[in-house]
């Protein structure tokens, strides 16, 4: 009996091991509003039992099978309990965590969220760029989303510029902090400025279209959310090191404290670069700094923040030929041997490969003693430079007053001094070496040999164009829960702008002075010396003032919001060298005022806990750029008349453990689009008086639908893919009407550019990587992106056919702008991180444009500063190539 019972009870035990399974439970748990890993956040399945995540806010959890209450928490954010059955095994789940009270994040970033805010937004990962930024300026990253185009221009470290849906990013917003970094003249963002963010960055989103920000900024094709960490990051200390092609050095160093006691946080972060530059002669030297100190007061956070990026770096500025850097692809591409040719029997340069830059030359500076002459040896010389300093500070107060009202203010200040450097005239080619003489310059300055410039005049000169800025800001926003659905928030934006801008004689070049005729306020051709300002010397003056109010619904699966802004641009112009009044007062304008408005809204419905749909439109009534309001002679625009533009757009999300799908599909219509370049008419009575003009009439419209795809295929290896297909093209064939200052019609300008394509960005867009986790770790990532359908920049007004007949077909029609080839790049990255004990340890490594591969990125059709054929084909295009294969590699420590 008492063997019996022995054997029954190990029966027991074998079927209960056989039938007593086991499952893994896994997943990431991020931020909602930044979609950045949450390290060290609490997963727990009952008292005392559970994990913390990893330093990639991932977590794995070891489970009989069973149904679990999973409770996952973190400092500040509220805490998610779901339910979950572990009946296979490996089940994964995610969890998003939000604030527990609405954060500075939110009010000042205005960030998006998923399954709630109804515009197409992608949010770029901290780890996304940690892995696959490569020390590239930070546009180059944002190619990873759908319906971005950025590129790095003339090659020059900081040079990089973005397209989004096909604006350029004078009508892309980018916000740092919910601050407004675009220039206030003429919308531009100088990513030179912006080094080293990478360094503190908390999070970037990029939303498509009018966007989500509640402020009276003018965003046409999106905007781009930058955050920086504070108090509510995890305490770290981390130093890098990276090492890249060209001879690039760059050494980083962060600090963030997390909540010290007493409510103090810290975050500082400091860098310093250098490179020779992969294209020739764009060498580049720059400092980072950054420091934040938050402090809690009661229900206040305050912040102080300090941030630049002291740099210089070398250019290549202007366009050219395809042949001048790859022959074999120019012919390729489009060109002719005939033309190619030609260009060389000019004495231009041909085929002599892609890091060709024409902006520098060698240089002696010989000199002359009582007795002899003294060759130095020659140097690199450059005569492209841009340098700058664009320091920013603010002084933030987030106040949460109850559990229903939250105010936020922020007042910043932005100081700029720097410009670009050059020569002038611009110097011949030396045909022995294709760059610049430099050389014959400075001997015929100095007067070497002995012919007729006894007294040294400077016949060519280096100079600084010098663009100086002070502009001042103040923010002030409110959020208001008025129940359990409704919503109220809104606020003020005021920023007042100076610029200074002016010529000055950096290098006389051997010379003894230089003659400039720029002031009209002096009798003659004066003698200018180093330091002194040539050319011309002005400010231009900009006040904004913007109130914005936005009432939001949330009840259950529906989510919608209405936005209504108002603004009052006004613009004066101060010029120190047009001639003075007649009481002797500095020539200047008055203030002209423009008002503008912008009234959108959403809505978001939740189908089930898988799928959700959007819609949102928008109609905007935007001030024209400074440069459409004043001319050069300090004279107004005769027509100003604000662009106007209406956006709709719908989309359908997808989400599954394994799985999202996104797809957006827009249309936006743009009115009175202005020209990038002044244009003017003479008088037909008068042909010595010219009218500065605003064409009213340009018009296109921006189509488009865009795909977004990720998938898990297994637990270390996952596929994310884009598809954007676009058609955007101009709508417009009409004339400009010319009026004189009474208001008398004096003239038409008739220009016909409809149904062709805009240009300067491509209309077609593929990525896919794939991203294998060899080991917990060790990754390998391969990113293919594909770029297509995209048309040389051209200027609409040019297609007259009256002045430029070689622009139309046999049948009248506007020929079509040249269209670049479609290229493709390929780039590989990889990298392993560990730890060891409390230090942690990522070697990061990464390959750029692996294949080596040569393609232009960026073209002008029948390019101005080129001796082009009539037509609108390759033979007229100038460009910029991509850059050839490169390589970073890094190490990080964090303590």
């Amino acid at each position: 009996m008492k063997i019996r019972k022995i054997f029954i009870a190990i029966l027991l035990l074998a079927s209960s091991a056989i039938f007593a399974q086991t499952g893994t439970l896994e997943g990431t748990v991020i931020d909602e509003n930044t979609g950045e890993p949450l390290i060290g956040a609490n997963v727990v399945y009952g008292p005392g039992l559970g994990t913390v995540t990893d330093i990639d806010g991932k977590y794995s959890l070891s489970l009989d099978y069973g149904n679990y209450d999973i409770t996952v928490s973190y400092v500040g954010f509220e805490s998610i309990k779901r339910q979950i059955d572990i009946n296979k095994p490996l089940v994964s789940s995610n969890f998003e965590l939000g604030y527990t009270t609405l954060s500075e994040v939110e009010v000042f970033g205005d960030i998006a969220k998923s399954r709630e805010t109804p515009i197409a937004f992608s949010n770029v990962t901290p780890v996304k760029i940690e892995e696959q930024l490569a020390s590239q300026d930070i546009p180059l990253i944002l190619n990873s989303t759908p319906g971005v185009y950025a590129t790095q221009s003339g090659g020059g470290d900081g040079d990089a510029r973005i397209n989004i849906r096909g604006f350029s990013q004078r009508n892309v917003a980018v916000m740092l902090d919910g601050i407004p970094v675009n220039d206030m003249e003429n919308g531009w963002v100088y990513w030179s400025n912006w080094f080293g963010l990478d360094a503190v960055m908390r999070g970037t989103q990029v939303q498509r279209g009018l966007g989500l920000s509640k402020l009276a900024i003018p965003s046409v094709g999106g905007t781009i959310n930058i955050t920086t960490k504070g108090i509510d990051n995890k305490k770290s200390i981390k130093i890098k090191q990276e090492v890249g092609s060209a001879g690039y050095l760059r050494t980083s160093l962060g600090l963030t404290s997390g909540r010290l006691k007493k409510g103090w946080g810290i975050t500082f972060a400091g860098s310093y670069k250098q490179g020779n530059g992969w294209v020739d002669q764009t060498w580049t030297k720059g400092w980072f700094y950054f420091l934040r100190v938050d402090k809690e007061i009661g229900k206040h956070l305050l912040s102080i923040t300090a941030m630049g990026a002291p740099q210089e770096h070398g250019q290549r500025s202007y366009k050219k030929y395809i042949s001048t850097f790859d022959s074999a692809y120019a012919i390729e591409a489009g060109m002719t041997r005939d033309f190619i040719d030609t260009l060389g029997s000019y004495g231009l340069p041909v085929n002599v490969g892609l890091r060709y830059n024409p902006n520098w030359g060698y240089l002696s500076r010989t000199y002359i003693t009582d007795t002899d002459t003294i060759y130095p040896a020659a140097e690199e010389t450059s005569t492209a430079n841009n340098y700058y300093h664009k320091p920013m500070f603010s002084l933030r107060d987030f106040w949460s007053v109850n559990d229903k009202l939250y105010i936020s203010t922020v007042l910043y200040l932005s100081i700029g001094s720097g410009g670009g450097r050059s020569f002038s005239p611009t110097p011949a080619l030396d045909t022995t070496t294709n760059q610049q003489n430099l050389q014959s310059k400075y001997n015929t300055n100095i007067n070497i040999p002995d012919v007729w410039n006894d007294d040294k005049e400077s016949g060519g000169i280096m100079r600084n164009a010098v663009n100086n800025h002070f502009w001042l800001g103040l923010l002030s926003t409110f959020d208001y829960n008025m129940n359990d659905a409704f919503s109220l928030s809104g606020g003020i934006d005021l920023r007042t702008y100076k610029g200074e801008h002016y010529r000055e004689i950096e290098d006389l070049f051997g010379g003894n002075f230089y003659l400039d005729d720029g002031n009209q306020n002096e009798s003659d051709t004066v003698r200018k010396y180093n330091g002194d300002k040539i050319g011309y010397f002005n400010d231009a003056l900009v006040n904004w003032g913007g109130l914005f109010a936005q009432l939001k619904y949330q009840n259950g699966n529906l989510t919608t919001f209405i936005n209504v802004t108002g603004s009052m641009t006004g613009y004066k112009r101060i010029d120190y060298f047009l001639p003075e009044f007649e009481d002797g007062s500095v020539n200047q304008t008055d203030w002209k005022y423009l008002p503008g408005f912008t009234v959108k809204g959403g809505i978001n419905y939740n189908l089930n806990e898988t799928m959700n749909v959007f819609m949102n439109l928008g109609y905007l009534s935007k001030a024209q750029r400074f440069q459409n309001v004043y001319d050069r002679q300090n004279q107004l625009f005769l027509e100003i008349k604000n662009e106007r533009v209406s956006a709709i757009e719908l989309g359908y999300s997808y989400f599954l453990p394994r799985m999202t799908f996104n797809v957006n599909a827009y249309y936006t219509a743009w009115k009175n689009r202005p020209t990038d370049r002044r244009t003017s008419f003479p008088d037909p009575n008068n042909p010595d008086i010219r009218y500065t003009v605003n064409i009213n009439k340009m018009n296109a419209l921006h189509k488009g639908i865009e795909f977004e795809f990720a998938y898990k295929i297994t637990d270390n290896l996952v596929l994310e893919a884009l598809l954007s297909v676009g058609d955007w093209k101009w709508t417009s064939r009409d004339s400009a009407l010319i009026y004189n200052d009474n208001g008398e019609l004096i003239g038409k300008k008739f220009f016909d550019a409809k149904g062709l394509y805009v240009g300067d960005a491509a209309q077609f867009q593929n990525r896919e990587s794939l991203r294998w986790e060899i080991i917990k770790g060790l990754y390998a990532t391969g990113v293919f992106t594909w770029f297509g359908k995209n048309y040389s920049e051209f200027n609409p007004l040019e297609l007259d056919p009256n002045d430029n007949p070689w622009a139309f077909d046999s049948e009248g029609k506007p020929r079509q702008s040249w269209q670049i080839p479609n290229y493709f790049m390929l780039d590989f990255h990889a990298g392993y991180s560990w730890w060891i004990k409390d230090i942690g340890f990522q070697v990061r490594g990464s390959v750029l444009n692996a294949l080596d591969d040569s393609f232009v990125t960026d073209a002008q059709n029948n390019d101005p500063y080129l001796i082009h054929s009539s037509g609108f084909d390759a033979n007229s295009a100038g460009v910029f190539m991509g850059i050839g294969r490169r390589f970073i590699i890094s190490l990080q420590l964090t303590f």
